[in-house]
């Protein structure tokens, strides 16, 4: 069972955003879009903002089945301000699961390059009003009621926090893993490090490189000064 505790320390496990985005879509008004757009929030880790901005163009499918997306900047999430990465374009990598939800909805409403891809069937738009309301309706029907006393999925942005804590501890957090995860997540590695910390492995004693720290902090040993012969 997932542990419950604040929105910083918890996060949905996969049945949880599963059962969540099964009961999106039973909505019949609204369920397909809507089913697609919380499916490119829990499996791209996109800001809601972000995701309801995507259009046609902003998605790359290649042969294998996969793609990136095109993410530009949008007005973020309460708590994840990040002056480091405003403004900034980023290629997300999209799986195979995501890119097919995108294309069958890309084909069912034979859409063009230039149109946004979350609309709804009635040509309305898919307001932050809806996708809350909707969200706050599946999640009181999929959780239990421990669960719904906590603040765990409490937004949306929460499938997004699922899939960052996913991509952090499903890999072998070196420097170089953490740096791409905050990248796909347009945070910075400092920003990414304080805010999912509870993620990252905790190294033994004996893993840590004492000798190589040691080494690398040493002050350089004392030169000694050349001394210069004096004419006559």
């Amino acid at each position: 069972m997932t542990a419950v505790g604040n929105e910083q320390t918890s996060y949905l496990s996969d049945r949880q955003c599963f059962a969540i985005l099964d009961r999106a879509s039973e909505d019949l008004q609204k369920g397909l879009a809507l089913q697609a757009f919380l499916a490119s929030i829990a499996l791209a880790a996109l800001r809601p903002e972000e995701a309801r901005v995507l259009r046609v163009r902003d998605v790359e499918l290649v042969d294998d089945g996969t793609g990136w997306l095109m993410v530009h900047p949008q007005a973020q999430e309460r708590g994840e301000k990040d002056s480091d990465r405003a403004g900034t374009v980023r290629r997300v990598p999209v799986c195979r699961e995501l890119a097919a939800i995108l294309q069958e909805e890309t084909t069912r409403r034979d859409l063009r390059p230039d149109d946004a891809i979350f609309v709804l069937d009635n040509g309305r738009p898919l307001t932050a009003q809806v996708y809350r309301k909707t969200w706050q309706q599946a999640r009181v029907a999929a959780l239990q009621a421990h669960e719904l006393n906590s603040p765990l999925g409490r937004h949306v942005s929460a499938l997004r926090d699922a899939r960052i804590a996913a991509w952090l501890k499903n890999g072998d957090q070196t420097a170089g893993h953490i740096l791409a995860v905050a990248e796909c997540a347009g945070m910075s590695a400092p920003r990414l490090a304080e805010r999912f910390a509870n993620c990252l492995r905790k190294p033994t004693r004996d893993e840590i490189p004492w000798a190589r720290l040691e080494a690398a902090l040493a002050l350089p040993e004392p030169t000694q000064p050349t001394s210069t012969a004096r004419r006559p």
